[in-house]
């Protein structure tokens, strides 16, 4: 069974997965309701039952951050504001080039933020 947990203002699943007798939760975030949540988490159990091994695609993260300057901030911003995420988004490309996000941990972020607060 899946455990259902609240990230800030999302919500995120974990379903338990072992592979090869190790423990490997397969997890995911991100969700605005609790229920949106459930219910992904319960297709990915399905998926598990049917012994189907679900494959989370790997993006990588300029991609996911255009998509996002595209779908969610490019009607809504100013011009200014517009020209700021573009700028981001060029150093974003620059350092990680075509790394996934899930391949992106807390300590590359963070050399990523000293890399671009140097200038």
């Amino acid at each position: 069974m899946a455990s259902i947990q609240k990230r800030g203002k999302t919500y995120q699943y974990t379903v338990s997965h072992t592979v090869n007798g190790k423990q490997s939760p397969i997890r995911k975030g991100g969700f605005p309701t609790k229920k949106e949540a459930q219910i992904a988490a319960a297709e990915v159990e399905a998926q598990l039952a049917k012994c189907l091994i679900p494959i989370l695609k790997k993006i990588p993260l300029d991609n996911y951050f255009e998509n996002w300057i595209t779908l969610f901030k490019e009607p809504k911003v100013s011009r200014v504001t517009l020209e700021h995420y573009k700028y981001s988004l060029k150093a974003v490309k620059d350092y990680f080039q075509d790394k996934p996000i899930q391949d992106i941990k807390r300590q590359d972020y963070q050399l990523f933020l000293n890399w671009i607060g140097k200038d």
